[in-house]
């Protein structure tokens, strides 16, 4: 099983786990990235919104057959999409949603609306023009496309509103929520269906990535998951963000269809990815094992590559 990871950056503990499985190649656009050093194979190549971009990974996938192709990098998501025939043609399986759930979920305010119109729980949200008069602080407000934690704010009155309504771009004000952040590591196959979800609790977060996290056997949570992966479909991995209020109301703030930074404790916790990838490019059915897993703990730190 040879799948291929694009903009691998330093997402050398993703690699490592998928390799207890997989033969693993990877790319990315410069030569420094630390992840280099722990594919089995690597190709630099151009940006993604540089041309030749997709020719560069389809000659890969031809090269070095490669079964499946998993992108790392929200903001080529859609290029992909628009050329998921071109590896198709080639006998590679592109392990990413289609482009109408790309549009959606990468879209804060469209994700909102997503939710508002399929009744899955969900803070208020608003963009610049449709601000209510009375609106109650605090509130966060960050960009509509954005990703981690940058340029994510909290509000706590009418002139940090003022200021930060300006110095972010293209803003979504959401209403703050009190209570426990749950990121949920979700895999769908190709029909749509999930596999496996498991519930993480950020106990605590560095630049926008957990640093501490814990798997936790909420069945409130997986049941509330499985009920808004229902409404449209999902491929290959997606994460969900909630919050747990303090009178146990779950609240769904964010879905990014990919990995999340901290997926490799749903690993360590028993969900063996690897495998059900392969299972999925032979074509065959996936038993899921939604709730079996282990209730662990993850502390992470830092390590350097010397060349």
């Amino acid at each position: 099983m040879k799948i291929l990871l694009t903009a691998i950056g330093k997402r050398i503990q993703l690699i490592k786990y998928l390799k207890k499985s997989c033969k693993v190649f990877g790319t990315d656009c410069g030569e420094v990235a630390p992840a280099i050093y722990f594919v089995d194979k690597f190709f630099k190549v151009p940006k993604y919104n540089e041309h030749g971009y997709i020719d560069s990974l389809i000659n890969i996938c031809i090269e070095e057959n490669i079964d499946m192709v998993i992108p790392l990098y929200e903001k080529e998501y859609k290029l992909l999409c628009e050329n998921r025939y071109k590896f198709t043609e080639v006998g590679t399986k592109l392990l990413l949603s289609d482009l109408e759930v790309i549009n959606t979920f990468n879209d804060k305010y469209k994700t909102y609306e997503f939710f508002k119109e399929n009744n899955i729980n969900t803070p208020k949200s608003y963009i610049k023009g449709n601000l209510p008069n009375n609106i109650k602080y605090p509130l966060i407000i960050k960009p509509i496309d954005g990703m981690g934690s940058s340029n994510v704010f909290k509000v706590k009155n009418e002139k940090e509103l003022s200021f930060f309504i300006d110095y972010v771009e293209n803003p979504i004000i959401q209403e703050y929520i009190e209570g426990t952040e749950y990121t949920i590591d979700v895999l769908c196959d190709f029909s749509g269906r999930v596999i496996s979800s498991v519930p993480r609790e950020r106990l605590e977060v560095r630049s926008g990535e957990v640093s501490k996290s814990r798997t936790v056997k909420n069945f409130k949570i997986i049941d509330a998951v499985l009920d808004l992966c229902s409404k449209t479909k999902f491929i290959g991995p997606i994460t969900i963000q909630c919050i747990v209020s303090s009178n146990k109301e779950i609240k769904f703030i964010e879905v990014n269809p990919r990995f999340g930074g901290g997926v490799p404790l749903s690993f360590e916790a028993g969900v063996d990815y690897g495998k059900h990838f392969e299972i999925m490019c032979k074509g065959e059915e996936i038993s899921p094992t939604i709730g079996e897993f282990k209730e662990i703990t993850m502390l992470r730190y830092d390590e350097a590559v010397f060349i």
